[in-house]
């Protein structure tokens, strides 16, 4: 994802505005998920937090927040707006907390910028970070999608995204410990028109130990 991050320098001072354009803006009411079954004070760690608004300011009203993202031009932003917050500059697939620690982690609109190949270590890695019984909050693809590519992503630069469908998600989730119990693929409308089908997600890590992908 770090290959992107000065595309998301360019954007930071903007992307507010296009971002809570999208209708209808899902963020906060599925980070507000969370809440149902993580505790106030726990540690919280959200992948890909961008400028910090909604999400990141709602969770560090709550819980032991920490925002992590490779572009220091939205950490910029996330850090004036979200004063209760902790934030590293650190890629998603680089950076590591310790097992069991959280008890939730968020990603937004960001595994979609990591390789789709990357996923299961991805799925894996955030499994052993969660306690039993923590959360996992994300929006993936819900359809199949090897390389999609921009190469001037609303002015800002190059972006690419990619995924797979809801079922291969559901498939790579389960076999790294993640058990969904609550999902929902929601049409949404960009600004520009672009219409789009993230498929939204909570899912609880379980007893049982990641398998290998």
């Amino acid at each position: 994802m770090s290959e992107f991050a000065s595309t998301y320098d360019a954007l930071a001072p903007r992307y507010d505005a296009w971002s809570s354009a999208q209708r209808p803006d899902v963020r906060e009411a599925w980070v507000r998920k969370v809440g149902v079954s993580v505790e106030p004070g726990a540690r919280v760690v959200e992948l890909g937090c961008g400028t910090g608004v909604p999400v990141g300011r709602w969770l560090a009203s709550r819980y032991d927040y920490t925002g992590v993202d490779a572009s220091p031009g939205m950490l910029a932003q996330a850090r004036r707006q979200v004063a209760d917050g902790a934030f590293v500059h650190a890629d998603m697939e680089t950076v590591t907390f310790e097992s069991g620690a959280l008890g939730a982690v968020v990603a937004f609109s960001s595994i979609i910028h990591v390789p789709r190949e990357h996923h299961a270590a991805l799925f894996g890695a955030i499994s052993t970070w969660l306690r039993p019984g923590g959360v996992f909050a994300a929006s993936l693809h819900s359809r199949d999608d090897p390389d999609d590519f921009d190469p001037d992503w609303l002015g800002g630069g190059p972006m690419r995204w990619t995924g797979f469908d809801r079922e291969t998600n559901v498939t790579l989730l389960d076999r790294a410990g993640l058990e969904i119990v609550e999902s929902e693929v929601v049409e949404q409308v960009e600004p520009d028109g672009c219409v789009i089908h993230p498929f939204w997600l909570i899912a609880r890590r379980t007893l049982h130990s990641p398998q290998s992908a």
